[in-house]
């Protein structure tokens, strides 16, 4: 019978990954197609990035003219 133990005493099976692996393994190589998920985050971000800081900017000069 086999069973998973958090025992760490307990040797695994294999060494975990480093997150540098898992960093690299996750991006598209050179040439390869834009992951949809990553860019809509990218986009997303951008976007409330602009939402903030140009009604900030346009408050700002209104405020110093």
């Amino acid at each position: 019978m086999s069973h998973s133990s958090t025992d760490p005493e307990e040797p695994r099976d294999r060494p975990p990954r480093p997150l540098e692996d898992e960093i690299a393994a996750s991006r598209p190589r050179r040439g390869g197609r834009i992951n949809p998920a990553t860019f809509e985050v990218r986009l997303r971000r951008w976007a409330l990035l602009l939402l903030i800081t140009v009604p900030a900017v346009w408050f700002v000069v209104q405020r110093l003219i």
